[in-house]
Parts: structure tokens; sequence; C-alpha cells
């Protein structure tokens, strides 16, 4: 006869929870987390900025990005041991010693260099673009929208898309490591010098990572001639920028289609046709001419029936890439969709949009806090993807959601034995031995 459980007890001091939690202890020393909290440190306060710091990361891991999330854990001994700290803060604490921090010292300007550390000393691995003998490290950068609705928070206001909050924008290399973040007013135009130092501070953090030239990907919201401009002069990088036609005339655009371009594609029964070429254009006060890759479809009849003016859809990038032709500058622009799931998993599966203060400044130093959080569980992505004995769907990457559930809300409990810590996992042996060569290759040296 199958047994039912009866009755549920309380035990107290038993130390169990997230495995998952003891790989973030692990990866704050290595990006050398312990030393940014010294030099943040104000005064002596009665629980250290180390403690605040790998409570919000461990925290942000589980997609708990709320000041009170920290409630619950008070005085528990397996997350303290985990995280690697020695005291949890109160929900009052927390908020108010990382409002300090974040209003009072450079703590935002640090965190990008953190992340660039735990890169090298974790081992991590670049997806390159590749053309004959030549590779490229792609990064993608788009701006987000951050929908803060009904709230009074510094900053927040009405975005191009009619929505009230904030203007964020993300740099992602192409195994979806975040590079760079940052927050901006809502009503904030990214067409202006805020948004060039944006990316010059992220190609400059890539440029520690790897010696390769990158490819950078942009969307038409960052198009501008100063961009274009800056982006031609940089050392070591090349461009694939969408082109934003403003008011431009699309008889213009098909006339320079057919002159220019190949007819590649004609459906008579659907009555359109479709050009494909490039041009060169220059840019405003320079001497320099920057390639145009467009494909461009004409539609000449609806419904059966002929149209008196064909209708003109028109797709261009601008690119500085010479060993490609038409058709791969345009389906390596089309790829950044993938870009756009990784900032969306940020968004959503660590719940990042709603940020929990009021302060403009502190809200910033949060944002990089969780793409801090968000790199820790890629560390764990990419070591799954490696591991092929887990029962896990075949991917290439693993969503941020499916790393939570299934490495940080992994059970386990924390037990002492022969003056150690031993970690006992509740999994399958495969999971096990993959867990267990994870936690000694990311063992600080």
């Amino acid at each position: 006869m199958r047994m039912g459980i009866s009755k549920v007890v309380h035990k107290q001091n038993l130390q169990a929870g997230p495995a998952g939690l003891v790989f973030v202890g692990q990866m704050a020393k290595l990006a050398g987390l312990d030393a940014v909290a010294k030099q943040v440190t104000i005064g002596r306060p009665q629980i250290s900025t180390e403690n605040i710091l790998k409570t919000m990361l461990g925290l942000m891991v589980q997609g708990k990005t709320d000041f009170d999330h920290v409630k619950p854990l008070a005085a528990n001994r397996y997350f303290m041991n985990a995280v690697d700290i020695d005291r949890v803060p109160s929900a009052e604490t927390y908020r108010q010693t990382f409002q300090r921090i974040a209003l009072n010292t450079e703590l935002e300007a640090m965190l990008p260099r953190c992340s660039v550390k735990l890169w090298k000393k974790a081992g991590m691995d670049h997806e390159y673009v590749q053309k004959d003998d030549k590779k490229w490290v792609r990064m993608d950068i788009d701006p987000v929208i951050y929908d803060n609705d009904e709230t009074k928070k510094e900053g927040a206001a009405h975005t191009y898309n009619k929505k009230f909050g904030f203007a964020a924008i993300f740099a992602h290399l192409a195994c979806g490591w975040m590079v760079n973040a940052d927050l901006f007013p809502g009503n904030t135009s990214f067409h202006g010098p805020e948004t060039i130092g944006f990316v010059n501070q992220s190609l400059g953090l890539a440029d520690r990572m790897t010696d390769a030239t990158k490819l950078l990907v942009m969307d038409c919201g960052l198009e501008d001639q100063e961009m274009l401009a800056s982006l031609h002069d940089r050392p070591n990088t090349d461009f694939i920028l969408k082109y934003n036609r403003r008011r431009e005339s699309s008889t213009k655009w098909l006339e320079l289609a057919k002159e220019k371009g190949v007819l590649i594609r004609e459906d008579v029964k659907k009555g359109y046709r479709m050009y494909r070429g490039s041009t060169y254009r220059r840019l405003r006060n320079r001497e320099e001419e920057i390639r145009l890759v467009f494909d461009v479809k004409e539609t000449y009849k609806e419904k059966g029936q002929l149209l008196f003016l064909p209708k003109v859809e028109i797709f261009s990038v601008w690119t500085s890439l010479k060993v490609f032709n038409d058709k791969e500058i345009l389906r390596l622009y089309r790829m950044r969709g993938t870009s756009e799931q990784f900032h969306a998993e940020f968004k959503t599966e660590m719940d990042m949009e709603r940020l929990p203060s009021g302060k403009f400044k502190v809200n910033k130093a949060f944002l990089r806090m969780g793409m801090l959080a968000h790199n820790m569980l890629k560390v764990i992505s990419q070591d799954m993807v490696m591991e092929k004995a887990l029962g896990l769907k075949r991917a290439t990457r693993r969503r941020i959601k499916t790393v939570m559930n299934s490495v940080i809300f992994m059970s386990c409990r924390l037990i002492k034995h022969a003056r150690s810590m031993v970690l006992q996992l509740g999994c399958s042996r495969e999971w096990h031995e993959w867990f267990s060569g994870l936690f000694q290759r990311l063992k600080p040296a």
C-alpha cells in the first residue's frame, strides 16, 4: 500500500534552499566584488557593503528584485553560507544602505568591469562571425523601454511609444553576455552624445574581453551622422547600422533599386518584385563614402487588381564590411532578433523592468547589479549547453528561466561534516556530476 504524506512539520536550523546560490558566492569573488565593496564602503556600517551587494545578487538570480524580498531570509543560515555573507540585512537596512552607496559612490561605474573580470576568470567562449580567414565578435546594442506606469519615480517620463517609464540601453555579445547597460530618463532621444558615449564605453569593455575585430549591429533608433562618423573612425571595429529613411521619397528608392540593384524575385500572381543591391553615400562634411545595402519590394497588384501607384517597402543598412555580399549583410542584421530575446529575458524572467527605487541614480546602479547577476546566470547557461547528459532539450543556448528552474532552484541541504561544509543535492547522478564539475571550476584560486 502506498503511503501518503500525513502532515507537515517545522524544523528549526535546517540548512536547505536553492542549490544554485553557491555559484553566486563563487562568481562574486571571481568578479572582484569584494574589492569593489571595500572601495564604496561609507563609514563603518553595521552590515558590510559586501553583505548588501551579495544579498542583492542572491535575490536577483532568483528573479526577486524588490527590497522587501529579503524579509523571508532573516537569519537564514543556508542563504548566508551559500552567497558567502555573515549576516542578512533587514529590508530597511538593505534599501537604505544600497541607496546611500549608489548616491554617494562610483558603484555604478565600477560594475561593468566586474563583468569583464567574471568573463575572463570563468573561461567563457566567444561566438564568432567568420568569413574566409577573418573573424569578428558580434555585439548588438538595443534601446529598450522600461514600463513603470503609475509611479512617481525620478526620471520616469512618457517615452516615444507613449508608455510611462525609463529608456534603457543594452549591449550584448552574440552568446548573450551583457557587456554594458545604462538607464536614461523616459523622454530621452538616443540621437545624441550620451548614446555615442555609451557605444564607445561598450566597445572599450569588449576590447578588454577579446582582441578580435568587433562587429557592432544596431537599430535605426541609434542612427545619425555623428554615430556613423564615430564608428567609421574607430579602429578594429566594423558595423551594421539600420538606415533611418526619415522622409526620403520611396519613388526615388525604387528608381535607385532598378538602377543599381538586381531583381532577385518576382511573383506575377501576387504582384510584386524584389530588388537587392548596394550603393555608397558620403557623410555630411566628410570625404569618406559608406556602403548602403538595400532590399526594395515593389508591390504593383493587390487582390488581383493593378495599383495606380505601386507600394514600395524599403529595408536598408549602413555597413563598413567589405568581404560580405549584399545578401550576407542583410542576413547578419536580421539575426539581431536573438539579441532582443536576451533583453526580454532580462526584463521579464529576471523581473528587472519595474525598478525598485524612487531615485534615478539608485535605479541606474540597480540595473547594473542586475547585469552582473544576468552574466552569472549566463556562465551557468553556457556550461549547461556544453554538457549533453542532463536530459535537456537539444539547444545552442539556455533561457534564463531554464537556468533558474534547473539549477538555481535545485533542492539541496547544507550539512557540517568533518570540520567542513558539505552540500547534498537532491538530483540525478548526471546532474550531480555536472553541478560538482562547475563548482570545482568556479572555485577561486
